[in-house]
């Protein structure tokens, strides 16, 4: 771009060189930021009380959950009382006292019972239909081993009773 030069001389006296033109600023209306002002503290306000509700609730739930943590150990100690309870009510001496105290005796020795012994099957799979006590016909006898544990099983039956 081309410009053309003013020629200057020093010698002038300042008045006699060419004035520019004053050019009136006009000054614009201040105006009111009142609007601007209100909307910013409308979000300020805003986004505050999102934040307080959320610090709110957080604070809420923790302590719920501690709550419900103390509740649960509490509910596992009994549990675990309760379990020791059962396991001394269901012991074997606590129930031999307790009958004692009822009344009952407590056996001495070996308790045999008089009753039929199951027989196994055959080999050709039939059932025989007498008990092992029994003979197998009239004319047999039992063995004297056999007469003498069924006298002696009859013998602590009967004690039993």
């Amino acid at each position: 771009m081309v410009v053309a030069q003013e020629k200057l001389e020093w010698q002038q006296p300042l008045e006699k060189l060419p004035r520019r033109k004053n050019k009136t600023i006009s000054r614009r209306k201040v105006k009111s930021h009142w609007k601007s002002v209100l909307v910013l503290a409308l979000l300020v306000s805003t986004a505050g009380a999102i934040a307080v509700e959320t610090i709110n609730l957080t604070v809420v739930k923790g302590a719920q959950i501690r709550a419900m943590e103390k509740e649960l150990t509490t509910l596992k100690s009994n549990n675990n009382l309760l379990q020791v309870q059962v396991d001394k009510l269901r012991s074997v001496g606590r129930i031999e006292s307790e009958a004692i105290a009822m009344g009952m005796e407590k056996p001495a020795g070996t308790v045999y019972v008089a009753g039929a012994l199951p027989v196994a099957k055959s080999q050709t799979g039939t059932v025989p239909t007498q008990t092992a006590t029994q003979p197998a016909t009239a004319t047999e006898q039992p063995s004297v081993l056999k007469q003498l544990s069924e006298k002696f099983t009859s013998f602590f039956a009967s004690t039993q009773r």
